[in-house]
Formats: structure tokens, C-alpha cells, sequence
């Protein structure tokens, strides 16, 4: 069945698998094409926008999604979790005269919400979208990592600076896209790699430089083989603090990779799956960054989930999620939610509900409750009977099925992630009747020191500029070096970085491929082929067939 986008007007398809989940969730087919979809839950997200603020439980100055003078409530996560409040006290009656949408848009404005999304930290600051972690510095969408900084999607890692979507690795720095890694800096795509630099799309190498494509090796420099006492000799004479030196051996790098074979889907141990970085999956289409799924459709960074469409963020032992944001750790039958986890079930438009809570429509901060609407207490049978006089009013004020609106979020468009990969201008959001945020925060200006005056070998950098505020070179946007980063560049022999942590995550996405499927044929067969490289980019693309053929 093709359709038509009630926001962007462009035709979609829905299809018969898509239809028949639609069925099971008993949910009508969605209006809006996947990529509005997208856009609209990524409304409900914030990432990185974070304000120093006051937790509305205990008046003490804490980090938040919400700026000062916000009228939303924001307590501190410990403050949130613990018993000194409970959401019902904000239960109200549904109003059958009045929009769904209206009347869930005022309990929000009630409720007390998380200032961020953490759980199980110690010693850590500056965090959001994280758990389990010790030690760790202006990290985002992370767990169980320890003695870390400036990380996104980072997962069972140990030391590092400035990577993104990383597992199990340790001591690395400047890395995307690795995996069992140990000692890597200003690398992509690897696996198991060691004590190595300026790697791309490398398997089980150590003592490496600048290579791109290799499987088993040691020793080798921007893919040529030496022998050990040549390697270190060459590696010697390279001087990591000096910038001169990194920016030649990047440039070389860089050439080197554009010359090298990319296969036109990346993930292992895959069957039948369409999309790119997957992962131990099955049935799985047009999905991106996931692991361990079955019969998903549009989701995107999800793991170990089974039966779910259109969900962004989580998983971990998920089942039937539709239409959903950051939802995971045993959920089970939840439509239209965000911020909802940990055994919740059953669940349909709530947000931030955890901790099984259950049976329940249209809550906000719920914690192991059951058989609530608008966080409002009703006996199994009461509500057995108000849902579908709910759903039928809904159905006449045409929300039924719709996920929250981006005019009813609780974030400002601009800190929102639907900003990083849907950018509106002031101009279009305030034309879309959203809001906009004209104060983030983040300063220029203000910096106390010119880059003239900090050395570029660590080593002559003093302790001193820790005490300093510094410019970005490229937005002028003003940051700090922390005493633990400080200690990090100078174990690793880095100079201090000259962009501010914003630009550089946002050049770190820039080098992964976008998430978006086109139609091109394999550089070597001629197959047709679905991936991510668009038909006009340069790079040579083969079929996993024959990149295996090449590469082994």
C-alpha cells in the first residue's frame, strides 16, 4: 500500500509485514514516512544541551535538560527515583471534551521530570543518557564505562577520550566504530587491534601506522610490510604532540582510504537485513545500528530486541515496542512512549514510567504502578472499560496512533536530537509552531588565553590550564581542559585539542555513513546492491561477497 506523508507530502510504502504488525499492536498505519517519524520522536530527545540548573525536590545546583526559568519541573535523578514523591498525587480525569494531546501536554507540565537520564554513576559529571559508569566526563547514550571522556554511544569501555560508538576497548582516542581495542588512536572500523594509529577497516593488527583493510598483520606502515626493527625505527622518529607530524600523517592517511574497497553493508553474523552497522541479527529492514534483533523494522540503535517498529534508543530484552524513544530492559507491548523501562509493560503514550509499571495510558513519572490514565488510580476492570472510549475519542480528534507531537516536548527544537540529524532553521521551527531555544548554553568570548601562548608539545604545557577558558578554533565556542583529560593527553603524548567537544563529535559523526539506503551496483560483479554510500560518492563499493573474496 503506498501512502503519502502528511508532513513532507513524499510517498511511502507500507507493506504487508508492516501491515500485519499494525495488526498485532492494534494500532492503525502510520501517517507520517519513516524519516518524519524519526524526526518527530528525536523531538522528544535531548543529548547534549545541558543547563546548570536547580533540582525542584532539594533546591541544590545540578546539571539539566532545562534551562533556568524553565516551566517544566526537573529533579535530580536521585531525588526522582526515591520515595519522597509519587506521580499519582498529579492524577487527574480524562476530559472527553478536550484533545488527548492537550490534556497529556499539561500532566508533563506537572509532573516532576528526570533533569537527566542517568542511573548508577560514581564520580561522574556532566552525563546524560547514561548508567553503570565511574569516572567519566561529558559522556552521552553510554554504559558501564570507567575513567572516560567526551564519549557517545560507548559501551564497556576503559580510558579513553573522543570516540564514538565504541565496546570493550581501552585506552583509545580518537576512535569510531571499534571493538575490542587496546592502545588506538585516530582509528575506524576496527576490531580487535592493538598499540596502533590511523587504522581503518582493520582486523586483529598491532604495532600498525596508517593502514587501511588488513587482516592479521604487524608491523606494517600505511600498508606496506616491514620488518620489527624497521617499524619501530619509522614509529620513533613520529611525534604525536607535534601537530605538523599528525596533520601529514592524516592527509596520507586519508588518501590511502579513500583508495580502499568499502563493503556496501557493515555487520557480522547477520540474515536477511537491510540497513548498515548490523549486527548478530535477524529479518531485520531498514534499521541501523543494531545488535541482536529479530524482526525489527526503522529502528535504530536498539539491542536485543524482538517484534518492534519505529524505535529509537535502548532495547536490552525488548518485545513489541512500536512508535517508541528511548525504551528498553525488559519491556514488553508499548506503543507511543518515551523514556520508559525496567519490566515496564503494556504501556501506550507514557513517558519517563519504569520500574514494571504496567497497564497503564497516557502517565508521567509512574513508578511500579498499574491500571493508571493520566496518573490517575483505577481498578483492572474500571480500566479495561475507559481504554477504548479513550481510543475512540481519540480516533475523532485524529491522534489515534499518532506518536506526541514535537509542539507539545518538553525541549526546545534547537536542544533537541531531531536538531543534529533533521537541522530547521529559527525561521521554520517558529513557521512549525514549535519552540526555540535562544540562549544554549555555551559561551564565546569569554576565553582567557590565546592559542599563541599554549605550547603544542604536551609536555610544555603547564598545570596551569586547567585554571584557563579557551576558544574553539572553528566556532569560537569556549571550553575548558579538565585536570583527568590533561593527565590523559600527557600519558598519550596529545596536544591539547584546538576544537570545542561539540565539533568534535560532530566531525566524528560526519565520517560515519549517513542513515539512509541507496540503490547501486557492486564495483565488481555488478550486482545490484543496497548501502549507504550514495551512488555519487567516489568510494569503490562491492558486494559482501566480493569484498570477502578481495579482503581474505
Amino acid at each position: 500500500m503506498q501512502k503519502e506523508c502528511k508532513q513532507c507530502q513524499s510517498g511511502f510504502t507500507v507493506d504487508e509485514r508492516d501491515q500485519a504488525f499494525y495488526e498485532k499492536m492494534k494500532v492503525p498505519a502510520p501517517t507520517f514516512c519513516p524519516d518524519c517519524r524519526l524526526q518527530r520522536r528525536l523531538s522528544w530527545r535531548v543529548e547534549r544541551v545541558l543547563y546548570m540548573n536547580k533540582c525542584g525536590a532539594t533546591g541544590k545546583k545540578i546539571l539539566s535538560q532545562f534551562p533556568p526559568g524553565s516551566s517544566y519541573k526537573s529533579y535530580f535523578h536521585e531525588a526522582w527515583y526515591g520515595d519522597g514523591w509519587n506521580a499519582k498525587d498529579y492524577g487527574r480525569d480524562f476530559d472527553f471534551s478536550r484533545p488527548f494531546f492537550e490534556q497529556f501536554d499539561e500532566l508533563i507540565k506537572s509532573v516532576p521530570l528526570l533533569a537527566t537520564n542517568v542511573v548508577n554513576l560514581q564520580n561522574c559529571d556532566f552525563l546524560n543518557q547514561c548508567g553503570w559508569s565511574k569516572n567519566c566526563y561529558f559522556t552521552i547514550e553510554a554504559d558501564h564505562n570507567q575513567d572516560s571522556m567526551y564519549g557517545y554511544r560507548v559501551f564497556f569501555n576503559k580510558t579513553f577520550v573522543d570516540c564514538t560508538e565504541m565496546i570493550t576497548s581501552e585506552r583509545c582516542y580518537e576512535c569510531i566504530d571499534c571493538e575490542k581495542c587496546f592502545q588506538l588512536k585516530y582509528s575506524q572500523l576496527c576490531e580487535q587491534c592493538s598499540d596502533s594509529s590511523f587504522l581503518f577497516d582493520c582486523r586483529s593488527c598491532s604495532y600498525c601506522f596508517g593502514c587501511t583493510g588488513l587482516r592479521q598483520k604487524k608491523f606494517c606502515m600505511f600498508n606496506e610490510q616491514l620488518k620489527e626493527e624497521e617499524y619501530k625505527e619509522k614509529i620513533a622518529m613520529f611525534d604525536f604532540s607535534n601537530r605538523e607530524h599528525i596533520s601529514v600523517a592524516q592527509n596520507r592517511f586519508d588518501a590511502l582510504k579513500g583508495s580502499q574497497i568499502r563493503k556496501a553493508f557493515i555487520g557480522e553474523q547477520n540474515d536477511n537485513v537491510t540497513g548498515n552497522y548490523i549486527y548478530e541479527s535477524k529479518d531485520c529492514f531498514d534499521c541501523f545500528g543494531i545488535r541482536g534483533c529479530r524482526d525489527c523494522r526503522y529502528c535504530q540503535l536498539v539491542r536485543d530486541s524482538k517484534d518492534c517498529m519505529d524505535v529509537f534508543v535502548f532495547g536490552d530484552k525488548t518485545e513489541r515496542v512500536y512508535e517508541s524513544e528511548c525504551c528498553g530492559e525488559n519491556l514488553n507491548n508499548v506503543r507511543f512512549c518515551t523514556g520508559c523501562f525496567s519490566g515496564a509493560q503494556d504501556l501506550t503514550y507514557c513517558f519517563q514510567c519504569i520500574q514494571t509499571t504496567a497497564h497503564c495510558f497516557g502517565c508521567v513519572g509512574l513508578k511500579k504502578q498499574e491500571y493508571c490514565i493520566l496518573n490517575k488510580q483505577y481498578t483492572k476492570r474500571e480500566y479495561e472499560e475507559m481504554i477504548p472510549k479513550i481510543i475512540e475519542h481519540m480516533k475523532k480528534t485524529d491522534e489515534w496512533g499518532e506518536f506526541f507531537p514535537a509542539s507539545i516536548s518538553p525541549y526546545s527544537y534547537n536542544e533537541t536530537t531531531a536538531n543534529e540529524y533533521f537541522p530547521l532553521s529559527k525561521e521554520d521551527v517558529v513557521k512549525c509552531s514549535l519552540k526555540w531555544q535562544d540562549n544554549l548554553p555555551f559561551t564565546k568570548g569569554k576565553e582567557t588565553i590565546s592559542w599563541d601562548d599554549i605550547p603544542d608539545d604536551i609536555d610544555e604545557v603547564p598545570d596551569s590550564i586547567i585554571d584557563e577558558i579557551i576558544a574553539c578554533k572553528e566556532t569560537g565556542k569556549n571550553y575548558r581542559i579538565t585536570k583527568q583529560e590533561l593527565t590523559f593527553y600527557r600519558n598519550f603524548r596529545i596536544p591539547i585539542p584546538k576544537l570545542h567537544p561539540d565539533e568534535r563529535h560532530k566531525r566524528r559523526i560526519q565520517l560515519r555513513n549517513p542513515r539512509k539506503l541507496w540503490k547501486r551496483e557492486c564495483g565488481k560483479c555488478g550486482e545490484g546492491i543496497d548501502t549507504t554510500y550514495a551512488p555519487d560518492r567516489e568510494e569503490i563499493v562491492y558486494c559482501e561477497k566480493c569484498y570477502l573474496d578481495t579482503v581474505y
